[in-house]
């Protein structure tokens, strides 16, 4: 059976080629094609990744073609499920916040998602991913 992994804002970035983790962000993928991984995104990074955008005054125009690319080379690998930010992840993101005070907000979504749904976090942040290693025993 495949393994479950969650993905977000960092591996989208990664998918512009021109940015350092763009091999990595390709691997991934293949694994995804080959059916070693069942590929989760978390609905948040997609927020925070027009929200980066936006900071760096990325146009609505070039905002719509860049997401719309995004989705057509998601859709050539893989099925891409979607993690889905609820009261209860919300909740838990909140707790960990507190717990952890270097937590930034949206990171705290991506680990209440990965623990809620027993999904292994397979992004870049190595805090949330000791975090989601920790309180997902």
């Amino acid at each position: 059976m495949a393994e479950k992994v969650l993905v977000e804002t960092g591996f989208l970035l990664a998918l512009n080629p021109q940015d350092k983790h763009h091999k990595w962000a390709l691997q991934i993928l293949e694994q995804a094609r080959k059916g070693n991984i069942q590929l989760f995104l978390s609905e948040i990074a997609i927020l925070e990744l027009l929200l980066i955008l936006r900071s760096k005054g990325v146009s609505e125009e070039d905002i719509s073609v860049l997401l719309e690319s995004l989705d057509i080379a998601l859709r050539s690998y893989t099925k891409i499920n979607y993690a889905h930010i609820t009261f209860e992840t919300a909740i838990l993101a909140s707790q960990l916040r507190q717990k952890y005070p270097n937590l930034t907000f949206f990171d705290s979504h991506h680990a209440a998602i990965a623990i809620i749904n027993n999904l292994k976090y397979h992004d870049l942040d190595p805090l949330v991913r000791e975090i989601v290693l920790v309180e997902s025993r």
